[in-house]
């Protein structure tokens, strides 16, 4: 009986040494990826690719860091942060500043056929068109974003002097309540707030956006170069995984708005009725030229930046 009982003692150490290195052997490492994104609809394939298990499946551990300005983060790109969402004008600038960043996917698009701004107005006010806003306060989200590139663009093309508006910046959840009371004569919106503020008596303008482009890069992804051009696997995965999300919220629209409404902390009267983006992952060179050309039409840029190398496939 001890002959046995030392034999079973001895089986059990023995498993208790192989099966964790067995079970160890079996689960694959995943790359770990820190992510910067702002709270937005517009990023909903990143929390869909998280929550649904997408960037396991492709071998990524990703976690995410909600931001309040993504442009603050370009400096902790390579450190702090593997990806950031942002805009094509953050890479622009960044590169302006001779930073080493790159776009390394696509995120959302503006097109004519799903169109996430609006130029607003009050209805049946005395403005309507965009050369009645000579004099007039228009309320824009940031003097230096790309929806106010677009504005600007927009404004050129009719022949209007953006001099003779005063632009002044506010979030997008107060810009119905100033059009409301008359503070500002005109907004650039953009959705879950766009479509809100249609229910609240004002008119669109249309969409400055497709100005610059139909479609157009609306949002985007950003890394460190140097780290982009090191780990070209690892984007490969993560472009992969953002394509799967993508195709999930096209196929599961009331699942993927309830991961919408975890993150974004929106009620799910409003995470059900938001106009969802255009998500597509595909970006290049000629994505952030179109952009380029439009800041410095714009005046928002100024200096010699070429497109080429911005973004890395």
């Amino acid at each position: 009986m001890s002959y046995l009982f030392r034999l079973l003692a001895f089986a059990l150490l023995a498993a208790s040494l192989v099966l964790p290195y067995a079970a160890r052997a079996d689960t694959p490492t995943r790359t770990k990826v820190r992510v910067a994104s702002v709270v937005s609809a517009a990023w909903l394939p990143l929390w869909v690719a998280k929550d649904q298990g997408m960037f396991d499946a492709h071998g990524l551990d990703v976690d995410i860091t909600t931001v309040q300005n993504v442009s603050s983060v370009v400096g902790a790109l390579g450190r702090q942060f593997e990806i950031s969402g942002c805009t094509p004008i953050d890479i622009i600038k960044a590169r302006l500043r001779k930073l080493d960043i790159v776009g390394t996917s696509g995120n959302t698009q503006e097109r004519s056929s799903n169109q996430q701004m609006r130029f607003v107005v009050t209805a049946n006010g005395p403005i309507q068109s965009m050369a009645d806003l000579k004099g007039q306060v228009v309320a824009t989200p940031s003097l230096n974003g790309v929806i106010h590139i677009a504005t600007l663009n927009a404004l050129r093309e009719r022949g209007i002097d953006p001099k003779g508006i005063r632009f002044q910046e506010m979030s997008f959840a107060n810009m119905g309540d100033q059009l409301a009371v008359g503070r500002v004569a005109a907004a650039e919106i953009v959705e879950p707030y766009a479509s809100a503020s249609m229910k609240k008596g004002v008119n669109s303008l249309g969409d400055p956006m497709l100005s610059v482009g139909d479609p157009v890069v609306l949002t985007c992804w950003m890394a460190n170069g140097q780290w982009a051009r090191s780990n070209h696997a690892t984007l490969v995965a993560w472009r992969a995984a953002l394509s799967d999300a993508i195709q999930y919220i096209q196929k599961n629209d009331k699942a993927s708005r309830a991961v919408l409404a975890k993150w974004t902390h929106l009620s799910n009267e409003i995470a059900n009725s938001t106009r969802l983006p255009a998500y597509h992952t595909h970006l290049d060179d000629n994505d952030i030229e179109i952009w380029i050309r439009a800041s410095l039409a714009a005046g928002v840029i100024s200096g010699n930046v070429g497109a080429a190398g911005s973004s890395v496939n």
